[in-house]
């Protein structure tokens, strides 16, 4: 009982408020019934959709992802993104990015037309959040100093619209993992259009397979 007690209290910390389950978890509970161990859970969880905090980050993606043709140069991609966690688990994203062809990429042409200038609007809605999650589900930099610390994960169907279009046939499997350090527990943030399980999706056609970072401004939450 008590091994089954310590694994609801992991799986639980993860899901709900991480404070909140830590000092339930740390009661002395180990050797109480099957009842009255499912009945404190019960209880707790309603506690806990009040002692959850509805989070929200926001901040900027900027970086020059590869283009699918490989001699026209990288993309710039930039623009404001937004994360709000729900209560009980769960997340919704959203990006309003603007992207075309840097100088590298446009060649010895400036003109708008050679930039390949569009927009994109994603969307994710309930998507699955993971708080801790293991540091090789998100993706390692090139460079990573100062190191950082991915804090939570959040997996997806995203819708992505361009020019106010439907440019894929449906929604895209998207990751968005957020991080930091000591001094800023969460300052950065990665994209990452995933696989299919029938292999690349169009998105990944598109944006490329590779990270998408950004940056986090300093998190809000509700007084």
């Amino acid at each position: 009982m008590a091994s089954d007690s310590r694994t609801a209290c992991k799986s639980s910390t993860r899901k709900y408020s991480q404070h909140f389950w830590r000092r339930l978890c740390k009661a002395k509970l180990s050797s109480a019934p099957v009842g009255a161990w499912v009945l404190v859970l019960a209880l707790a969880a309603s506690a806990a959709a009040q002692d959850w905090p509805n989070r929200h980050y926001s901040g900027v993606i900027n970086d020059y992802p590869l283009s699918a043709n490989p001699t026209a140069g990288p993309w710039e991609l930039r623009g404001p993104w937004s994360l709000s966690l729900r209560p009980f688990g769960g997340a919704d994203f959203s990006a309003s990015l603007t992207m075309e062809f840097s100088d590298l990429g446009s060649g010895s042409g400036f003109s708008t037309d050679s930039r390949h200038q569009h927009t994109h609007h994603i969307t994710m809605k309930g998507a699955t959040l993971v708080w801790n999650p293991p540091q090789t589900d998100c993706p390692t930099g090139i460079t990573p100093f100062p190191t950082y610390t991915w804090v939570l994960e959040v997996n997806g169907m995203a819708d992505v619209a361009g020019n106010g279009g439907s440019p894929f046939t449906g929604p895209v499997p998207l990751q968005v993992c957020l991080g930091g350090g000591p001094n800023l527990e969460i300052s950065n943030i990665t994209l990452v259009f995933t696989n299919l399980s029938t292999g690349p999706s169009q998105a990944t056609n598109h944006f490329g397979p590779q990270t998408i970072h950004g940056v986090v401004r300093l998190p809000k939450e509700p007084e």
